[in-house]
């Protein structure tokens, strides 16, 4: 009897906590990306609004609305916000029409600026600030661009190969940005010459979705359920998820991850070292689209709804 309570005991010690959200935040559509940026909180929908939240005072500050596009049956349909940023009171985003190509946004001081035209057929699917001047762009036929706000011009534009871009991340000087496409490949790239200088392929064996980079390691996961943590493209640790990872996230000092892992939309927390599940995150009802941390123990993740979600560990 004393070793079957031990059992149990070891057993249960060994369980991931289960926690639940300890915050929501309802867009004002689907959610399709969004970036905190110390207490604002800047979220781009599917249907043609950015909303801007101030996180300290919990209240929406301002929202952007661009005009809707018109279907071949003359219907009103809203563009996605394919990607958005946030500098220096400044919100950058990206759009994406029904042929696929995009417009590129600044908005500052209310007023909004358009940079790039999607009559320049561009698909803007990710785009960053480097600083308040330049912008790094990867578009959905995994091109990588960067332009020049003040000229209005790419100083760059680098064809990394022929997939379909999924995923990139800034490192924490911007010096360098990591990319990823649907291969198992990802690109470590100098953002200044748009030179690639190293590239991640021993680990993943099928399309990346998302990647994250933290404190000199590297996370991806994607269609082939591993969790790859590369501490360079030649030493790395898996771990596995029990469906296709659709997001990743490293804390700031990448001492923890964490990732969709399942068919029921639930996050798994993980110990870098060990790679010891510490949490189970439970309340989102659809697919995952993004996860991340912005702080030691707190995160924030959204899903295809409307719904962003914040989260507390220990």
């Amino acid at each position: 009897m004393k070793f079957f309570l031990l059992s149990v005991f070891l057993l249960l010690s060994l369980l991931a906590k289960e926690i639940t959200p300890y915050k929501t935040i309802s867009a004002s559509e689907a959610v399709s990306d969004f970036v905190k940026r110390g207490d604002i909180l800047v979220i781009g929908t599917k249907e043609s609004t950015v909303d801007i939240y101030n996180l300290k005072n919990d209240e929406l500050v301002d929202k952007i609305v661009i005009e809707k596009q018109k279907n071949i049956l003359g219907d009103e349909i809203g563009l996605i916000i394919a990607s958005v940023d946030y500098l220096e009171k400044k919100v950058l985003f990206s759009t994406r029409k029904m042929d696929s190509w995009g417009d590129l946004y600044l908005y500052e001081d209310k007023k909004l600026h358009k940079l790039i035209d999607a009559s320049q057929k561009i698909s803007p699917k990710k785009v960053r600030f480097v600083d308040a001047n330049r912008v790094i762009i990867n578009t959905m036929e995994n091109e990588l661009l960067l332009f020049d706000i003040q000229k209005k011009e790419f100083l760059y534009k680098k064809q990394l190969n022929k997939a379909s871009f999924s995923d990139f991340v800034l490192s924490e000087d911007k010096k360098y940005i990591f990319s990823a496409n649907e291969t198992p490949l990802v690109y470590k790239i100098e953002i200044k010459s748009g030179n690639i200088v190293q590239t991640y392929e021993k680990a993943n064996k099928r399309d990346i979705f998302s990647i994250d980079y933290k404190n000199g390691i590297l996370l991806s996961g994607g269609k082939d359920k591993r969790v790859i943590l590369y501490k360079n493209p030649d030493e790395y640790k898996i771990t596995m998820g029990e469906f296709f990872t659709y997001s990743v996230g490293l804390n700031p000092d990448a001492s923890r991850a964490a990732f969709s892992k399942n068919e029921e939309d639930e996050i798994s927390v993980i110990d870098t070292k060990s790679l010891k599940e510490l949490y189970l995150l439970k309340g989102h009802p659809t697919t995952i689209i993004k996860i991340c941390f912005y702080a030691p123990n707190k995160l924030i993740s959204a899903d295809k709804g409307n719904k962003i979600l914040f989260w507390r560990l220990d």
